[in-house]
């Protein structure tokens, strides 16, 4: 066990250290620390740290840890004027009950649910993402409006349908 807390804090500061984005890298890294793995133990690591592959800002899908400041640094206001040329791969948005279904192309549900949930809009309680559907459960009595302009603050084009 203690093996896998030391190795877990190294792979942790691997991705604080580095920027990946493919696992081969990654295990090559770990072997350099000393941690002979196999691919499924590293995707095993990897999902208990909760790391996920967001688009950088040359467009390129990389792995990073939650919250992880070299990727939350940008103002809101220049990823806006990024997201010009990055739509996430939005499909839709639509509600059943207190449930904001959004729709994105395969594999972009990730990376734009993480921006929804940095913008931390009081109405969403939370959300989860899988591969190109993202689940908001939304307060009780809370105003669809308020996700729709959410999705058109991250989304450039987004046009209710």
């Amino acid at each position: 066990m203690a093996n896998k807390r030391t190795r877990l804090d190294v792979l942790r500061r691997l991705f604080e250290n580095n920027s990946y984005d493919n696992q081969v890298d990654i295990l090559n890294d770990l072997k350099n620390e000393g941690f002979m793995v196999a691919q499924p133990t590293l995707s095993r690591d990897m999902r208990q740290l909760k790391v996920s592959r967001i688009y950088n800002k040359d467009g390129k899908t990389v792995y990073v840890l939650p919250n992880e400041k070299k990727f939350n640094h940008v103002s809101h206001e220049k990823r806006r004027k990024e997201k010009v040329t990055q739509s996430f791969g939005f499909l839709s948005l639509s509600f059943s009950g207190n449930i904001a279904v959004v729709k994105t192309l395969h594999g972009y549900a990730n990376s734009l649910a993480a921006e929804i949930d940095e913008f931390e809009v009081p109405e969403v309680l939370g959300s989860l993402a899988g591969d190109d559907t993202i689940l908001l459960v939304l307060k009780e009595g809370a105003s669809r409006e308020a996700v729709r302009s959410l999705i058109r603050n991250i989304v450039p084009g987004y046009d209710e349908e």
